[in-house]
């Protein structure tokens, strides 16, 4: 057992982060906290002020190492004024994290300097399987994942499974994630490990978490090696249905006549975000009359995709280079639409392809002086997931 998580350990990195001697949030050393909560429009200039302390401070902490982090304040943020036994200002705590403390020291009635408390994060391995009964989120919920959680393993599979149309009652799911703690109070849940989906038509997808020395994540990838990240994402919106696919011969519904229907329509609320399904360039931004407010993005030389009937355009204008994932519309019916939906095209060399069966190109696979290295992963990780009783709620702390 301690071999196993000897093994782990040197495979995955550390995740753990260096400790340093904290007491209680309301004393320390006989000092008192009063905790300050940055308002609406709020300053620090403002928080000295509030709490009594000389305003002039601002400018001489802003000179200090890291005081910027105490000037780049915002609403919502907590400030903790530490006073000694006769009332005297003698640090302020801004806690950054639930794992990170900045201390701003305060002697002869001046702001000396900034140090950091960092807590350390205790990371708990856990596996747990479940069955599809409704959907991937209340199903994942009981089987005790996140909603964080849930969304990261939908994330994972993302390329591999669209979920608006494939996951089916029956399906299974398997995962080892990680838990953290601070000071043994759960704080939220980690990184997925490892992870394993069954469709009902028996294809098994899985996915490896690949880390290098330090650590840091690598990416995602396949029992072969194979980037889980392909160039594209499968839909381009969430949650919404499918209401008219690629047809080589539609009648058209405001036209009334028969006519090819080039793309996907994704019907939705006029307002649900439209994200970039690639990386790639906006090559055009605007109006059409058949597409009203409508977006062209090209990526690298082969492949364009088309977002068309958007009730509004996201941030990003022409000629802006965008990243998967980034919402770059809204879903509207401009344009010759008859309700709101988005009207999606993917386009291979200036050719119309179905976007629900064209075949996505892999991103880089398993870079090669981590082959080795993940070989082991698998191995590991691959034996523990098919110990997962695939139930819901079947959930247990560590690895058998």
């Amino acid at each position: 057992m301690k071999t196993l998580f000897l093994i782990l350990s040197l495979l995955l990195g550390s995740y753990s982060v260096a400790t340093f001697a904290d007491t209680t949030e309301h004393t320390q050393a006989s000092l008192h906290y009063q905790a300050y909560t940055v308002p609406k429009n709020g300053s620090l200039s403002r928080a000295l002020s509030d709490m009594n302390a000389p305003i002039l401070w601002s400018y001489k902490i802003a000179k200090l190492k890291d005081g910027k982090k105490f000037i780049n304040l915002k609403a919502g943020d907590t400030l903790k004024f530490g006073y000694d036994t006769q009332g005297h200002l003698k640090e302020i705590r801004y806690p950054k994290s639930r794992s990170l403390i900045y201390v701003l020291e305060i002697a002869d009635n001046q702001p000396q300097s900034i140090s950091k408390i960092q807590k350390e994060i205790e990371r708990h391995t856990i596996t747990t399987g479940g069955t599809i009964k409704d959907s991937l989120y209340l199903s994942g919920k009981k089987a005790g994942l996140s909603d964080r959680s849930i969304m990261k393993l939908a994330d994972l599979f993302s390329w591999e499974i669209d979920f608006i149309r494939q996951l089916r009652p029956g399906d299974t799911f398997k995962v080892i994630y990680q838990q953290k703690y601070i000071d043994g109070q759960y704080i939220g849940d980690g990184d997925i490990l490892a992870a394993e989906i069954t469709t009902h038509d028996g294809k098994h997808h899985k996915a490896f978490l690949l880390t290098d020395k330090q650590g840091k994540k690598v990416g995602y990838y396949d029992e072969k090696g194979h980037n889980l990240r392909k160039a594209f994402l499968r839909n381009p919106v969430d949650y919404v249905r499918i209401t008219s696919r690629f047809q080589p011969r539609r009648y058209h519904p405001v036209l009334h006549k028969w006519k090819a229907h080039h793309g996907v329509d994704y019907a939705g609320p006029i307002g649900t975000p439209i994200h970039v399904t690639g990386n790639g360039k906006i090559t055009r931004r605007g109006w059409s009359r058949s597409y009203g407010r409508v977006i062209y993005v090209q990526h690298g030389r082969k492949y364009m995709t088309v977002y068309a009937h958007m009730s509004r355009f996201g941030k990003y204008k022409k000629g802006q280079w965008v990243k998967q994932g980034d919402i770059i519309g809204y879903i509207g019916m401009t344009g010759w639409a008859t309700g709101p939906h988005l009207h999606y095209e993917f386009r291979i060399n200036g050719h119309h392809v179905d976007p629900l069966k064209v075949k996505f190109p892999d991103a880089s696979p398993v870079p090669k002086k981590y082959r080795e290295q993940f070989k082991k992963i698998v191995r590991i990780m691959d034996s523990q997931l098919q110990r997962i009783p695939a139930k819901p709620a079947a959930w247990v702390e560590g690895f058998e």
